[in-house]
């Protein structure tokens, strides 16, 4: 199953004169690396909030942003962040000094930084509040979900055309190979030819290497099928239940592996060519399946 690491949900709804916005971002990341920002009253929750949201993302670098607005019947309270002040204070000083600015420092300009005054909700959540928090957090991992599904199906394009041509080009590597293999017998006898002409400088055993060497170049047929097996399994895993980022990235590799071997076995520029050809093709579904989850 191909679904995007990159993605947007959200959700909201209001319980009693509480209004709730919950927005989950992800983008790429090897590994799942889950931040939230909510308010203080859902702290001890941090645990079982993360948990639920790897109920459905699997990888990717989320975000999760909760934010809570009072309609006026629960009151927050405010206060100073003291040690806050002083700093961005100090920051003043050294910035009027620095400019040579005579203005003096007022109380406006330190409450344009947000860190000097906090709002928190002096109770804690009810077990109600919190299901219907939890409930919300899920309706916007659906729709992260549902925005990470149809990025996927645009990857999923995208790699099955890029697919298509790596299968017919391997063909054609492998028909040339095929068409090219008398060519390449030829010069092989006649290398040994060269070397049967004069008894006085040869040598067996290096006769026996030569041939040998040329004799592996012959054919890459054992890298064309398994290439097209590589490809088919690939093919059978972006279409899985299971989520594939991780094992289409493993794959991609052993296309590269068996590129590779056909470039170096091969006596021919038009089979050269082709293989790199194929080697452009491959990097950018790599490239692709960096987004893949």
């Amino acid at each position: 199953m191909i679904i995007s690491m990159t993605g947007f949900g959200k959700s909201e709804g209001v319980y009693e004169s509480k209004h709730y916005t919950i927005e989950v971002r992800s983008v790429n990341s090897r590994f799942c690396e889950i931040s939230f920002r909510y308010p203080k009253n859902l702290t001890p929750k941090d645990f079982d909030l993360k948990d639920i949201v790897r109920q459905k993302l699997t990888r990717g670098k989320i975000f999760v942003s909760v934010s809570l607005n009072n309609n006026g019947d629960n009151k927050l309270n405010l206060s100073v962040n003291k040690d806050v002040v002083k700093e961005y204070l100090n920051i003043l000083k050294n910035i009027r000094k620095t400019i040579g600015s005579k203005e003096k420092i007022k109380v406006e300009h330190l409450l344009h930084f947000s860190e000097v005054l906090s709002a928190e909700q002096s109770e804690e959540i009810s077990d109600e509040e919190y299901q219907f928090v939890c409930d919300l957090l899920k309706e916007a991992l659906e729709d992260i979900c549902m925005m990470k599904m149809k990025e996927g199906d645009f990857l999923k394009k995208d790699i099955s055309e890029r697919l298509d041509i790596i299968e017919n080009e391997v063909e054609d590597i492998f028909e040339t190979g095929k068409s090219k293999l008398p060519m390449v017998r030829n010069k092989v006898m006649e290398r040994i030819s060269q070397f049967l002409e004069d008894k006085s400088i040869l040598d067996e055993k290096r006769l026996e290497l030569e041939t040998i060497i040329l004799l592996e170049k012959l054919d890459i047929t054992e890298e064309c099928v398994r290439l097209k097996s590589h490809i088919k399994y690939f093919r059978d895993c972006a279409s899985s239940n299971e989520y594939a980022g991780r094992r289409l990235n493993f794959l991609i590799q052993e296309f590269n592996r068996e590129i590779n071997t056909i470039a170096s076995k091969a006596m021919d520029a038009e089979i050269s060519q082709k293989a790199s050809y194929l080697k452009e093709e491959i990097e950018k579904i790599r490239e692709q399946i960096q987004n893949i989850e």
